[in-house]
């Protein structure tokens, strides 16, 4: 057995380490690309979704260096991500790519026996005992965790640099590091030193920065290739932001703890009462926070085609009309070019300052004229 899986985030930063520090052996794909994208689509249903054209790369370059076995992570629901796996079996079988399919389904789908039963298929080439390979599953989410806590400060801090970019920086080299990281206790290693760096930095916290929600589609928030690199350019345009979606809030509100967290949360909100696939919910969810937490405004991305997405743009829509939501939604596509998306997030930003200005100036606190 070969496994591999979709390249999605930093996917392959945690299943490299997980998998060769239990002696199984993977391929990981290559890097998701233009090219890739390319080929994907080439192959793909015509009204499908940008994850899907990119994920067929992703497992075509696998299969093409040997793998055998896919790793597949899947939702309930309307989501089209619930037939990925049946459907990407189709497309890859008419190109020659005979893969064996493990589906990694919600527990609340196919219930604690058969998500175990699954989960041991991932784990049945390795020699390692049982403890051990629970040792390591705890120690990788301890990475995801970690480096995930990481990336949320640098999120929130990167404004306040008085060296432009310094926190970037700290970020891209921690995700560098943890490319070449020798096993899971170098990489923890990597974390913690690129932690010391953080917080050494020097800041101007007089800065009054913009701060935003990024909610959406779970690929898009996830893969930097699928988003167009968004969190690099609100750093760039010195925003603060956060953003709850990653792979190891997937990890923990799908495996872990599938009833709890921002799922529970989530059933609470009279905007969206039902549940209608995806995570549609979650999305809207965000909306309570802005106005509760004070943001200055949300971004919501997603490819298109995505129902449940569609379905949550239209109350963020109700909620600018009514209540002066500043929502920013992006619509990714294989066609889109990186200038345009980012011509429309420095509108946002821009009108938004202006929006602020205003503000003050019918506040009281600015004189309109020389902004003081």
């Amino acid at each position: 057995m070969k496994l591999t899986f979709p390249r999605i985030g930093d996917s392959h930063i945690y299943g490299r380490l997980l998998f060769q520090e239990i002696g199984i052996d993977i391929v990981i794909p290559a890097p998701n690309s233009t090219e890739g994208l390319e080929r994907g689509s080439a192959k793909a249903p015509e009204d499908i979704c940008l994850p899907f054209k990119i994920m067929i790369d992703n497992l075509l370059s696998a299969w093409e260096q040997g793998a055998d076995t896919v790793v597949m992570p899947a939702t309930m629901g309307p989501c089209r991500l619930g037939e990925y796996g049946e459907l990407l079996a189709v497309v890859l079988r008419k190109q020659g790519c005979d893969y064996r399919w493990i589906l990694l389904d919600a527990l609340s789908a196919v219930g604690s026996k058969e998500l175990l039963h699954r989960l041991g298929q991932v784990v049945e080439g390795s020699p390692c005992r049982k403890r051990q390979i629970l040792s390591a599953l705890s120690e990788t989410y301890s990475i995801i965790k970690n480096f995930e806590k990481l990336e949320a400060e640098v999120r929130m801090l990167s404004p306040y640099d008085c060296r432009r970019g310094a926190s970037k920086s700290i970020l891209r080299n921690c995700r560098r590091g943890l490319e070449k990281a020798s096993d899971i206790s170098n990489a923890l290693e990597i974390i913690r030193e690129s932690r010391r760096e953080l917080e050494e930095l020097d800041r101007d916290k007089e800065r009054d920065p913009l701060r935003f929600l990024v909610t959406g589609e779970i690929y898009t928030q996830i893969d930097a290739f699928g988003n167009h690199h968004v969190e690099d350019i609100l750093m760039d345009l010195g925003v603060s932001f956060e953003k709850s979606i990653s792979i190891g809030w997937w990890i923990r509100n799908t495996i872990l703890n599938p009833f709890g967290g921002m799922l529970s949360e989530a059933k609470k909100n009279p905007l969206m009462p039902h549940r209608i696939g995806g995570y549609a919910k979650e999305t809207v969810n965000e909306a309570l926070r802005w106005k509760k937490e004070g943001f200055d405004g949300i971004i919501q991305m997603f490819p298109v085609g995505c129902m449940p997405e569609i379905v949550a743009k239209s109350v963020f829509d109700g909620l600018a009309k009514d209540e002066g939501l500043p929502v920013l939604t992006i619509v990714f596509d294989e066609m889109g070019g990186e200038a345009g998306y980012l011509t429309r997030i420095e509108a946002f930003v821009d009108m938004l300052y202006r929006k602020r200005e205003m503000n003050d100036v019918l506040s009281g606190n600015r004189c309109g004229v020389c902004k003081h």
